[in-house]
């Protein structure tokens, strides 16, 4: 880039997020004024960046960056920075409008608020202690705010507080609050709203049993309501204005065309809805579903409908170029079964037979069509269906590799699938970070093939296994193959672990080969308390001081569950919910 224009490379480093630009930077000092161009650095995020963990980020910034220029600071999960630093950074940030702190060492303390008093919009994590009398006070200095979203990490024994913090804040318009612990004490979301007549949006997401809310009566209507499965519930409400009453909603009767005649199946057969709130908001206002382009779609609903007429509606909705921008997928593996006759599977006569679980080869799959339409999917869920195990099933899972963007994949693996399909995955989709497995019986066919082709997984930075068994060392030794070390994230739960005849070893030298790890996990139930205890022993020794770094074994999850020092930023490994087609907190 050398001979290039300065106006051209500052358009091109412009697009680059701000961890990438960082690193390009420190690579190459000859571009570091890059730092100091508006167009470039206005917004800086750091969100979920846990490869900054041996850069004293607060320093960085000051530093290296024209903080005047700086108007949003996302800081989000960054949560080894200690508070102090932290309030200083923005003191030198003067011009700073936006703030997004979710799960760090900031929270709405006198001491934090008087820092935020220039902000317009604030994400920030709270718990039950910090709405004290002298927070209530403070709250007067919020002034310029209109944006608030308040994520509750700790259980709350009362929530007086809460109330009396939002009785001086009546210039808000935008309120999120999400309340997703544990606790028979449930926060008046009624009380808020009549505190706050000026919400122009008001979103919920709460674990807690929630009564029936309308707040009509202050010119908000509920534009999206949800419980995914193992979720909470969530609510959307706006001050909208839909179309008139007198046109005909066309995703009910009469269904005009397939497309409609599809949708109109998944009404019929359940509640659950299977957009998110952005797709659900269009639908309000419009009345339509036909020219709605899908972002989310999630067909794992809380009953499973492993029948055709699903299955086919399912997949014509998939085909459809409604579709063809979808970003994050979420269904069960009935979407897999094929009603066409595409593909057969044989019984032979005599002593031999076509086994069921062993992968089939097909010119064609009745989901490749779909397959094919959704070229720009991000994030992939596929769990599995009790009824849906026949070789058609099997053969479909190595269409994954359709996937080329796919940078997040979750798999509940059926019994029956070997895992082969993981080299050619791991291959063609280069952009893969996440991948998340789940098996509820005993794979070892799958498993197998999992530690022979990590190699393969290039760009891998967080990794969650859930299975029976885990051969430990062919497990760590797959990752020790990997030739890129970008592996930041491994949370693996197991009832034993198995053909380890020293665990202490094979820990040290996975630890050794991956210094880069910033959150190592393993809750492995069937070993000893001794056991566990010499692998933390071995792990520990890797921390080396660092704040950032998380390494535990347990020998259940539930240790982590109550007021463990576990931070927040990692719950997604450890308690993972579906991020399909639900009120994501990063999009506030």
């Amino acid at each position: 880039m050398d001979g290039l224009p300065i106006e051209v490379v500052i358009k091109i480093l412009s697009y680059l997020n701000s961890y990438d630009l960082m690193q390009f930077c420190n690579s190459f000092e000859n571009y570091s004024y890059i730092l100091q161009e508006k167009d470039v650095i206005r917004i800086v995020d750091f969100s979920g960046k846990f490869g900054t963990q041996n850069i004293h980020l607060c320093k960085y910034i000051s530093t290296n960056l024209n903080c005047n220029y700086i108007k949003v600071l996302n800081i989000s999960y960054i949560y080894w920075i200690p508070s102090q630093d932290l309030r200083r950074l923005i003191k030198k940030l003067e011009n700073l409008e936006i703030l997004y702190a979710i799960s760090t060492k900031l929270g709405i303390k006198d001491k934090d608020i008087a820092e935020y008093t220039k902000l317009k919009k604030l994400a920030i994590s709270v718990e039950d202690n910090q709405f004290d009398h002298s927070t209530v006070i403070a709250s007067k200095n919020l002034k310029n705010l209109k944006s608030l979203c308040l994520k509750v990490e700790q259980k709350m024994e009362e929530y007086n507080g809460i109330y009396l913090f939002f009785r001086d804040l009546k210039q808000l318009e935008e309120l999120w609050i999400f309340d997703e612990v544990e606790s028979t004490c449930r926060i008046n979301y009624g009380q808020i709203a009549v505190l706050l007549n000026n919400l122009k949006k008001f979103v919920i997401k709460s674990k807690t049993v929630l009564p029936y809310y309308d707040f009509g009566y202050t010119g908000l209507i509920k534009v999206f309501e949800c419980k995914r499965r193992e979720s909470a519930t969530e609510l959307v409400y706006e001050k909208v204005v839909a179309k008139s009453e007198g046109m005909k909603p066309s995703i009910f009767e009469p269904a005009e065309n397939d497309y409609e005649r599809s949708w109109q199946i998944f009404q019929n057969l359940h509640k659950d809805i299977s957009y998110g709130p952005k797709e659900s908001q269009i639908i309000y206002l419009t009345k339509s579903i036909k020219e709605v382009y899908f972002e989310d779609l999630n067909f794992c609903h809380t009953i499973i409908l492993c029948n055709s007429k699903y299955i086919d509606a399912a997949l014509k909705i998939l085909s459809f170029k409604n579709s063809s921008k979808l970003k994050r997928l979420s269904f069960r593996s009935c979407l897999f079964q094929n009603h066409t006759g595409n593909i057969k599977e044989e019984l032979t006569s005599g002593f031999k037979r076509s086994r069921k679980g062993v992968q089939v080869n097909s010119a064609f799959h009745p989901f490749q069509t779909a397959a094919n339409n959704l070229k720009n999917l991000r994030e992939l869920e596929i769990l599995t269906c009790p009824g849906c195990t026949s070789g058609a099933v099997i053969s479909a899972f190595p269409l994954i590799g359709i996937f080329q963007y796919l940078e997040k994949l979750v798999l509940e693996i059926p019994l029956l699938l070997d895992g082969s399909f993981l080299k050619e995955v791991f291959t063609k989709c280069q952009h893969l970070e996440s991948l998340y497995l789940f098996c509820k019986g005993q794979n070892v066919k799958f498993i197998t093939n999992l530690c022979k082709n990590l190699k393969y997984s290039q760009n891998l930075r967080h990794f969650r296994l859930d299975h029976k068994e885990v051969p430990i060392t062919k497990l760590l030794n797959g990752f020790n193959e990997i030739e890129l070390k970008k592996l930041l994230r491994i949370f693996v739960k197991c009832d034993n672990l198995r053909g380890a005849d020293n665990q202490e070893e094979s820990f040290s030298i996975f630890m050794k080969n991956n210094p880069q790890l910033i959150f190592c996990v393993f809750v492995i139930d069937g070993n000893t308390k001794k056991q566990n205890s010499d692998l933390q022993h071995t792990i520990n020794k890797f921390k080396n001081g660092n704040p950032a770094k998380v390494f535990f074994v347990k020998k259940d999850v539930s240790s982590f569950s109550g007021v463990f020092p576990m931070p927040t930023a990692h719950h997604d490994l450890i308690f993972y919910r579906t991020n399909v087609a639900v009120i994501n907190i990063d999009e506030f």
